[in-house]
């Protein structure tokens, strides 16, 4: 006998095939329809309404056996067919994002927004938060090209003090402190009331960096966090402040 899992296994691979082969038989039928014919109308829209999630299921199934450029045009489709399903552009990003492409970034968001559309506010929120993840793992790493492809990506989508604040930390890093600054103003601003301190602090080594120490004394004497508290303390007495 084989054991559950396994069996279970079979299952699901069977079904994933089964909807390659239903999007195929979709496809094809939707092909030959006659959009102007009212009954053929019919057709279209229930198979648009099926093929949209047998589009998912065959990218999947393409996306799994690392068939990725398959994977996408399923996804494609089924966005093609239905753009309020938010699972597959779920399946577009985890797809991009197996190739270490920055748009799988941009489709997590599109996910997100579809899917509070849909008034799935707890969904929406998990896949926005894939997506700030993506851009946060490329900073810890100092990855600093994708951290800024990355938040570039998440930005066109969505504002938020932390992603700034990692494109302001990689745009620093690449030496390109003024256009850093533009984005730790953002953080701070995003921030409202909530402690913007380590933002401050990014404040104020870019200010250092560029030669500017009064402007940077002025930004670590605003940063009130225990953890950066005593560098900063530092910081403001090296520079004469």
């Amino acid at each position: 006998d084989q054991p559950r899992s396994r069996g279970l296994g079979d299952v699901y691979k069977r079904q994933a095939k089964e909807y390659v082969a239903a999007l195929e038989l979709l496809e094809q039928a939707l092909a030959k329809a006659d959009p102007e014919n009212e009954t053929d109308a019919k057709v279209i829209r229930a198979a648009k309404g099926n093929g949209t999630r047998a589009a998912y299921g065959a990218g999947n199934f393409h996306r799994k056996a690392k068939a990725y450029d398959e994977a996408i045009k399923a996804y494609e489709k089924g966005i093609e067919y239905n753009p309020k399903y938010y699972a597959n552009y779920v399946g577009k990003a985890q797809t991009l994002n197996a190739q270490k492409d920055p748009m799988a970034v941009k489709f997590y968001m599109q996910a997100s927004q579809k899917a509070m559309e849909a008034k799935k506010e707890e969904k929406a929120n998990d896949l926005s938060s894939k997506a700030e993840n993506i851009v946060a793992v490329s900073w810890g790493k100092k990855e600093w090209d994708k951290t800024i492809a990355y938040a570039n990506a998440f930005l066109e989508e969505k504002e938020t003090a932390d992603v700034h604040y990692y494109l302001a930390g990689a745009l620093k890093a690449k030496g390109e402190s003024t256009t850093a600054l533009e984005h730790v103003a953002k953080s701070i601003e995003l921030a409202g009331e909530a402690d913007a301190s380590k933002y401050h602090m990014l404040k104020a080594e870019t200010h250092e960096k560029l030669g500017q120490k009064s402007d940077a004394v002025a930004a670590y004497k605003l940063v009130k966090a225990a953890k950066y508290a005593e560098r900063a303390k530092y910081k403001i007495t090296e520079l004469g402040g």
